[in-house]
């Protein structure tokens, strides 16, 4: 039992903690951008968490839920709730971030922040929330219910291309080399969420997801 607790959960640290480890260089990118985009992109990181607070939640509910289905070798419940627990984490995140972005503006007078910081804040946040609200729960919720499969390796060595290439890489390519500092870094996260998408659907569609279910039987 424990060697399949492990076969699960080591490669999902590896990639959460290299996750991580991105996200920490990231955050040196900006850091060279000078203290207006440093700032925003702290108080907009804040809000952003909010905003997801519903995609961390569901990602414990589908390989839970997905788990139990593959005990029962079920693959139309499989399907089913797959679909089901992705349809409600996409009304979460619409009953979250919508309020959030309507009213934005006041929420970002809370932090009394300048005029240029609170600008910056306010699109680095328009591009996160109104991105995740479509492509959040396809990009990180969506592979738990492939890793509740069994098929953990291709969901760690997508997530670490991904980050590597798209997330930091771009980041580089579009906040340094181009000049679009914060944002730059924002949007080649946008690309990494896109990338992550394509491939998990892929995944699936694929259905090699399928054959992993037995793997570890």
């Amino acid at each position: 039992i424990v060697k399949k607790i492990l076969y699960i959960g080591i490669p999902s640290s590896i990639e959460n903690g290299l996750f991580q480890l991105g996200r920490v260089l990231v955050v040196s990118i900006i850091s060279g951008f000078g203290t207006v985009q440093i700032a925003a992109n702290g108080v907009a990181n804040s809000l952003d968490s909010i905003g997801c607070i519903m995609g961390m939640a569901m990602n414990l509910a589908m390989i839970t839920v997905i788990g139990q289905c593959v005990g029962a070798d079920d693959k139309e419940q499989i399907k089913y709730y797959m679909k089901k627990l992705l349809l409600i984490s996409y009304i979460g995140f619409a009953v979250i971030n919508i309020p959030l972005l309507l009213n934005l503006e006041h929420v970002l007078a809370i932090y009394g922040l300048g005029v240029e910081t609170t600008k910056l804040a306010y699109l680095l946040v328009m591009i996160h929330n109104g991105a995740a609200m479509i492509l959040w729960p396809m990009a990180f919720v969506f592979p738990y219910m492939l890793r509740a499969c069994n098929d953990v390796r291709f969901p760690m060595v997508a997530s670490i291309f991904s980050m590597c290439v798209f997330r930091i890489g771009f980041s580089l390519i579009l906040g340094v080399h181009f000049g679009m500092g914060a944002v730059g870094v924002w949007i080649a996260m946008v690309i990494d969420w896109v990338f992550r998408v394509t491939c998990f659907v892929a995944r699936y569609f694929h259905r090699d997801w399928e054959k992993t279910m037995y793997r570890l039987r």
